[in-house]
């Protein structure tokens, strides 16, 4: 209707007040909240509860396991020791494999990743490569995984860090 036509009939038009404005956020806090619970919380704790059930697997095979940590390479796998034995579990918490403990010998690794690779080790840590055990070696700006037993080579890379 042209302005001209309309008549004056001095009815404020109808709002919504304050309250509304207030509900209207609260929904959508409210809508925010629970989409985050189940987006992103719910696989965090989806993702430690795995994590655990594998722990708990693992410490029921071998009681009294130290150092238990989790390793991704190929595939996620576990190692851990107890004072006679080194042990690799896979991500189900099933034995891969184990070694003596009197086997461990990181200055070899370092001295060999030295010797033939000139890569001088900043850190070294046990891993489970392809198929074996390995140790893992950074330093030099590279990352070298040498085969466990036979300290040959397994993977090289730029390292990341």
């Amino acid at each position: 209707m042209p302005a001209k036509n309309r008549k004056k009939t001095g009815k404020k038009p109808q709002t919504f007040g304050f309250s509304v404005t207030i509900f209207l956020w609260a929904l959508a806090i409210g809508l925010v909240s629970v989409f985050w619970a189940l987006f992103i919380s719910g696989p965090v704790r989806l993702h430690d509860a795995q994590l655990a059930a594998t722990e708990k697997v693992i410490r029921e095979a071998v009681p009294g396991i130290r150092g238990l940590e989790q390793n991704i390479f190929a595939y996620v796998t576990w190692q851990g020791y107890t004072e006679e034995t080194l042990y690799w579990f896979d991500n189900n918490g099933g034995q891969l494999t184990t070694r003596g403990i009197e086997t461990l010998d990181y200055d070899a690794a370092k001295e060999n990743a030295k010797e033939n690779y000139n890569i001088e080790a900043d850190s070294i840590e046990l891993a489970f490569g392809y198929d074996s055990p390995v140790y893992e070696l950074h330093g030099s700006g590279k990352l070298l995984m040498l085969d466990y037993d036979t300290l040959t080579r397994i993977y090289e890379r730029e390292d990341k860090d």
